[in-house]
């Protein structure tokens, strides 16, 4: 089921994409692919059953990872965000044909999340 409201996604801010992986790979045995066709992305895989996510290269390092929790509808999740006091970040918008849509939002205790939708 698409849109169950499972976290579907980290995202693991790094200064160093390669040293991201090393680390990674050599610690948690992860899988990491560099060669992604996204510039400064590379993904990784946990487990064969567990979550994956990616090394998303960033100058400004962040704080926390970033969490993308599936739904069903970005654009309607969005309103209920901004209803409940929450606020947007970045509108639905498209990562690939493959790999669906994302929005970004803060929510009312000031932390930064995303949605994931297959449409």
């Amino acid at each position: 089921m698409i849109g169950n409201h499972n976290i579907v996604h980290i995202e693991i801010p790094a200064d160093d994409i390669n040293k991201a992986k090393d680390f990674y790979e050599t610690i948690f045995k992860w899988e990491v692919t560099v060669n992604t066709g996204y510039d400064e992305y590379a993904f990784f895989k946990d487990a064969e059953d567990g979550i994956g996510g990616a090394f998303q290269k960033s100058e400004e390092m962040l704080t926390t990872a970033l969490l993308y929790i599936s739904v069903e509808d970005i654009e309607q999740m969005l309103t209920k965000i901004e209803d409940k006091g929450g606020q947007i970040i970045s509108n639905k918008t498209e990562i690939s044909e493959e790999h669906g849509y994302y929005a970004l939002f803060k929510d009312t205790c000031g932390n930064s999340m995303g949605l994931w939708s297959r449409n």
